[in-house]
């Protein structure tokens, strides 16, 4: 994750000035920051290690944090900032955050572009608007008045984590969805300019043009990242989406892989060595194959990460992280390599659902029973049974989730009063396949946050890079899935590619005993985390379900891992900034300085 703080003020606002250049003097006494542009009116700080670019726009309205690829910043110079952003996702992509500044004054508005790669943060303090990848350590000084918990954002995170993707849950700082553009004045509007639901609704089907576009975009995205770093450690779990991903590294021509990583663990189950073994020994490449580290949860380490803005979903399985940021320590290796993402992009198979897509729009007599049996057959349901979910699927109910027992009826609430999350508006005449795609990224893009690897290292998603989403999203779900399939339209595209073994695997290695039983090991200390703590005494969590929630009765036969460890997330985040707002001191600013957003 790649940090940086932009300052700026108007140039005629003395005081402003002087307080901002007081705050990089607090940056450079620190020694681990740069100063990486010096203007009137602006400052942009940036890591000395591993910094990102800084381009500084024409005429010095704006700055470009991050790097793209495509087109040059200065193609989109025209027009307000609405239509710069949107020209700049019409002739490039990357990971990258503009800021636009009124000319030679503070920052009007910041766009984060749609991979999520940068996080963009804001907030007004003493005549400055600051944008910054977080409220650093360096930049508390300069918080915003009344700086606080934003609890009704936690209750809302609790019902569904991606309220969090627009909002931060500190009050006083704003935060932008990834695709969108956000004001810093007025009204603060938020408003989405890539938008998914464009590409979702195109329908492409699977053809020889489709495919090699498909493996053109991931070829030309690996290339392109590879080419920031000097060594890379890339992950290769033997599933086909990190498989795809090495088979693309192999063939880029900058990159230079220090390590070609596994992590296994020890359960027949979740073991997928021998698939990884196979795509190394049909790629050539030595592999190195670790245990994983899994003992516990390690709340130790997760506790030491929760000191950012917003709560980071990557401290989850603390041991593996705290390995892979030594193992990126020891090589020397400035990026790590995943295969994220595929699951969305290329469409997992074996849902009912996809008869909806199918049926959509056709008139009786175009449809093959074929077709309805193939989907049903990969999802394991009758035919009558994909029918039934097709009508429901268009019906306004019978299709949501229910929350979780242990939440309260505050949270509920909190979580109604939210606006539906950017992302998931606007989806009129997109297949109800399509919306779960779309929503699946949208919850993958958020698995953001610090954490011990991204210290040490940039996490790079390519399957998660504009071009690709893009292509992903325009094509059909019957066209990825072949009428059900998981994933096959990536199958057949990078079938010269791949060994037959990987090529052939329907299945993905189980890891939920692993962390069942990293939960296990943990329950006495995650009750005493959590029936005592902060998301109980808010009235957001039922004590006596939550008690039920953490028996071992409750963890054999349901299993519920994904949210103990949400509220785990959101717990240590909640303690640890409890603890920074009641010692917070502006070291740098006076309060009577000092003005809210």
């Amino acid at each position: 994750m790649s940090d940086y703080a932009v300052l700026t003020w108007p140039e005629q606002d003395q005081v402003a000035g002087k307080l901002a250049h007081a705050l990089g003097r607090t940056f450079a006494r620190e020694g681990r920051w740069t100063c990486a542009a010096d203007q009137p009116g602006l400052q942009v700080w940036v890591p000395t290690l591993r910094p990102p670019s800084v381009t500084v726009m024409a005429g010095m309205d704006g700055v470009v944090i991050g790097d793209v690829f495509g087109a040059s910043p200065a193609a989109a110079l025209e027009g307000n900032a609405a239509a710069r952003a949107r020209r700049m996702t019409e002739i490039a992509w990357g990971r990258y955050v503009m800021v636009f500044r009124e000319p030679r004054g503070r920052a009007k508005a910041m766009f984060r572009d749609p991979s999520g790669a940068l996080d963009a943060l804001a907030w007004r303090a003493g005549g400055m608007t600051i944008v910054a990848s977080d409220l650093h350590e360096s930049l508390m000084g300069a918080a915003p008045p009344g700086l606080a918990i934003d609890w009704e954002l936690i209750g809302a995170g609790l019902v569904d984590r991606l309220q969090m993707a627009r909002s931060c849950p500190l009050i006083g700082i704003l935060a932008v969805t990834p695709g969108a553009l956000r004001e810093l004045d007025g009204d603060q509007v938020e408003t989405l300019i890539w938008r998914p639901a464009v590409f979702a609704r195109r329908g492409l089907t699977n053809t020889a043009e489709t495919r090699a576009e498909m493996v053109r975009r991931i070829d030309d995205c690996v290339a392109a990242l590879a080419g920031l770093g000097d060594g890379a450690i890339a992950e290769m779990s033997g599933g086909l989406d990190s498989s795809i991903i090495a088979a693309a590294l192999c063939r880029a021509p900058s990159v230079r892989v220090l390590q070609w990583l596994n992590y296994y663990v020890d359960d027949p189950g979740g073991d997928e060595r021998a698939f990884a073994r196979a795509m190394a020994a049909h790629l050539g490449i030595s592999l190195t194959e670790v245990l994983k580290p899994g003992a516990s949860l390690g709340l130790a380490v997760m506790a030491q990460g929760a000191d950012g803005a917003r709560p980071s979903w990557r401290l989850v399985d603390g041991g593996y992280d705290q390995d892979l940021a030594a193992r990126c320590r020891t090589l020397g290796a400035g990026q790590i390599f995943t295969g994220l993402g595929g699951d969305t992009v290329f469409m997992q198979g074996g849902s009912p659902l996809l008869g909806a897509d199918y049926l959509r729009g056709r008139p009786l007599w175009a449809i093959r029973p074929t077709a309805l049996a193939s989907i049903a057959r990969h999802a394991r349901h009758s035919v009558w049974s994909v029918w039934r979910r097709a009508i429901l699927a268009g019906l306004p109910f019978g299709t949501k989730r229910a929350p979780p027992a242990h939440l309260t009826a505050r949270a509920l609430a909190a979580a109604a009063r939210q606006p539906r999350p950017l992302w998931l508006q606007d989806l009129a005449n997109v297949t109800p396949t399509k919306q779960g795609q779309i929503e699946g990224l949208a919850q993958t893009l958020l698995l953001g946050g610090r954490s011990a690897r991204t210290r040490q290292a940039d996490l790079v998603n390519p399957l998660l890079s504009q071009p690709v989403m893009e292509h992903g999203l325009s094509l059909s779900a019957m066209a990825l899935t072949a009428g059900g399939d998981d994933r096959a339209m990536a199958r057949e595209a990078f079938a010269d590619r791949l060994p037959r073994r990987v090529l052939a695997r329907r299945s993905k290695g189980d890891l939920s005993r692993h962390y069942g039983q990293m939960v296990g090991r943990d329950l006495e200390a995650l009750r005493d985390l959590l029936l005592d703590g902060q998301l109980v005494g808010a009235g957001l969590v039922h004590p006596d379900q939550l008690d039920r929630l953490l028996s071992v009765e409750t963890l054999i036969w349901s299993g519920p891992y994904r949210d103990i460890i949400a509220l785990v997330v959101l717990e240590l985040w909640v303690r640890s900034w409890s603890i920074r707002l009641a010692g917070l001191t502006r070291r740098v600013l006076g309060e009577s300085v000092v003005e809210p957003v």
